[in-house]
């Protein structure tokens, strides 16, 4: 099989801004401002570094398999246990596959025009939420083709959004930095305004416990190491070089967000940023990468079309990093997952020629079937009907538990990969047994106080519904998974009747 020659450095560098989201960085600034550094430094601890770790390990072991977190599981558990949690994993991301591709054509809008014009653009003369319905489909339909057409897409797609993300890094910190350095006598100000001010999340005040949503959230901030990983197949040395460049992404990462925090937090006034009525959470990369343009103007005293030309540039430049970011995104969680769950899983499991691969080595059948029930899905959705709108919102809460169900099985499953000696201790990461059961126990309960406050928040506000479609969701996937494992079962049991 054909794989890509990643060097170490390539690795860091894709793992590190995959994993990282610019966007939630700007949101817990927003949010909390600098109280926020207290919840990453706890979800660090006891919940990013420990996965992270977990996860290095178990892709030093199997970094040369198709199956990812089946082939994690199935030897630590069993096949069975390994298959209904790679369904669960799949579940948890095919909801999200269609909400990214609805919500594309927003960055490239911006882009091309400087404003969001989705509310009312058309094309070939259809309705608006036709046309988006279109475009989204027409990207799907693109990516999809490329994808079969060979892992080096994807890998192109990852670098493109990789190298975007560093200049809007570098953007950022610049920018910061200089108005930092231009008013020093405003930044122990700003901190201790941005300490000061209400958090932004409802029902919540300056009580740890009562910011326990915040928790939740810069959990899911760490999100994506699972994802990364399910491609460590298809580059050489994966066993070598993947746990090594998961680990230095680790520490990039903490330090992306933490640095981030306190530079947008020095260098503004959060109460100033809060008073603008016309910020919401989906404008708000837009809004902060805007202000920090007019900041720069007034301290530079730039003319009136160079404080345009700035501001546009900025923002635009960040319409292009979204943008970007969602194709890299889409293009490996597209595959992955898919590929994952498909060729990584015993074949009987699946109908005709399914998990059937290519020329290109990438599992065609599997991933246009995908494509053919993700455009169905948003034209479906596109007809902005209040009853399929709630159906895929409730979709949408069904796989909120199950997205975090196999991270709690793969770090529940590592005390019994320790246990069976799959690999001798003295040549694990970590040689040390209590250290690794640590790391496992750390997990899970991070995420078992995620889920539960996940189902317990519906409850308090009397939304019954949702409540019931989180607990519902996980259950209903699991029974399909069983059935499905149980026919192979029968089918595998028949075979060896008739020998």
């Amino acid at each position: 099989m054909t794989k890509e020659n990643l060097s170490v450095p390539t690795l860091i560098i894709i793992i590190a801004t995959t994993v990282y989201s610019f966007s939630s960085m700007s949101t817990a600034f927003y949010m909390m401002g600098i109280k926020s550094l207290l919840w990453f430094v706890i979800s660090c601890l006891f919940y990013f570094v420990p996965y992270t770790l977990i996860v290095a390990q178990y892709t030093r072991k199997y970094g040369d398999r198709y199956g990812t977190i089946y082939d994690w599981l199935r030897e630590s558990l069993s096949p069975k246990a390994a298959f209904v949690t790679i369904c669960l994993w799949y579940c948890g991301y095919f909801t999200w596959i269609i909400s990214l591709f609805m919500k594309l054509a927003i960055p490239l809008s911006i882009l091309l025009f400087g404003e969001d014009i989705t509310t009312h653009a058309t094309l070939f003369g259809l309705p608006t939420q036709y046309s988006m319905a279109l475009f989204a489909i027409m990207a799907l339909f693109l990516i999809t083709w490329l994808t079969s057409r060979g892992f080096q897409h994807i890998i192109s797609f990852l670098k493109v959004s990789s190298f975007a993300m560093i200049f809007l890094l570098f953007l950022s910190i610049a920018s910061n930095g200089l108005l930092i350095s231009r008013h020093p006598h405003e930044f122990l100000p700003n901190l201790v305004q941005s300490f000061q001010m209400p958090s932004f999340f409802k029902g919540t005040n300056n009580h740890l416990l009562s910011q326990l949503p915040f928790f939740i959230f810069s959990i899911t901030a760490f999100g994506g190491v699972d994802t990364v990983a399910s491609l460590a197949d298809r580059t050489t040395g994966s066993r070598s070089r993947f746990p090594k460049a998961l680990l230095y992404s680790l520490g990039i990462v903490i330090a992306l967000y933490l640095g981030g925090i306190v530079l947008w937090s020095g260098a503004h006034d959060l109460s100033v940023l809060r008073a603008q009525n016309h910020v919401h959470l989906g404008n708000l990369m837009y809004t902060l990468m805007g202000e920090l343009a007019q900041r720069l103007t007034e301290t530079f005293s730039l003319s009136a079309p160079h404080a345009a030309l700035l501001f546009q540039l900025f923002i635009r430049y960040t319409a292009f990093t979204l943008f970007t970011s969602y194709l890299g995104l889409l293009s490996s969680i597209t595959y992955g997952p898919l590929k994952s769950l498909v060729t990584g899983t015993p074949k009987a499991l699946w109908p005709g020629r399914t998990a059937e691969l290519n020329a290109h080595k990438m599992p065609a059948r599997a991933l246009w079937c995908q494509a053919a029930v993700v455009a169905f899905c948003i034209l479906l959705l596109s007809f902005n009907s209040r009853l399929l709108g709630n159906l895929f919102n409730q979709l949408t809460y069904m796989t909120d538990v199950a997205r975090a169900l196999p991270y709690f099985v793969v770090a529940m499953s590592y005390p019994f990969f320790l246990k069976k000696a799959i690999i001798p201790l003295e040549k694990m990461i970590i040689p040390n047994q209590k250290a690794n059961v640590f790391l496992a126990h750390s997990v899970c309960l991070c995420i078992l106080i995620a889920v539960a406050f996940q189902i317990w928040q519906p409850l308090m506000t009397k939304s019954y519904q949702d409540a019931f479609s989180l607990i519902l969701g996980p259950a209903a996937f699991i029974f399909l998974a069983e059935r499905l494992f149980q026919k192979f079962e029968k089918r595998a049991a028949l075979r060896l009747e008739k020998m």
